[in-house]
């Protein structure tokens, strides 16, 4: 019973500490949304000229010829400026992930005689690396997603390593 305990938990503390950072990271470094571009407010403003005597079939004929010439000028734009502060976004979302996965694994090192909490940690700090890997994938060279891959791959090698040799100690032992 001890032992499905010590599952339950730790998966309940990976998940748990997945979800605080990643509400964490929302809370001080938010997402940016197209809202805070304008763009929504552009195209509402813009597609607002349908009149009164108008089918909603000729309403919306005109409004979709009226976005298709806008994706050339302001709208494009506007998109734009979004779509590169979300790259930025992204990027930097991959490298805090990574940052604080990583430390999540070191501190589950020195939690290994809780074995339940180390493993969460361990575990929680993978899933922010993975996930961070995938949220930044397109925004991220592939120099730096290499680099901080192999880091990371040593260092998760290592530490089974570690963890491989104290559990051969603690065998023996017994």
């Amino acid at each position: 019973m001890a032992r499905v305990m010590n599952v339950v938990f730790g998966i309940g503390i990976a998940v748990m500490l997945f979800i605080v950072v990643l509400l964490g990271i929302n809370v001080f470094y938010p997402r940016p949304q197209v809202e805070d571009f304008g763009c929504d407010e552009l195209r509402v403003a813009k597609l607002a000229s349908c009149s009164e005597n108008m089918t909603v079939g000729e309403c919306e004929r005109l409004r979709t010829q009226q976005m298709i010439e806008e994706e050339s000028g302001e709208m494009k734009e506007c998109w734009d400026r979004f779509e590169d502060a979300r790259d930025i976004y992204n990027k930097n979302f991959f490298l805090i992930t990574a940052i604080l996965g990583f430390i999540a694994i070191i501190v589950s090192m020195f939690l290994f005689s809780m074995i339940n909490i180390a493993a969460g940690t361990a575990f929680s700090g993978l899933a922010l690396i993975v996930f961070g890997f995938m949220i930044g994938w397109e925004a991220t060279n592939d120099a730096v997603k290499f680099v901080i891959g192999l880091v990371i791959a040593v260092m998760v090698i290592y530490f089974a390593v570690v963890i491989n040799k104290r559990y051969e100690k603690n065998k023996k032992r017994k």
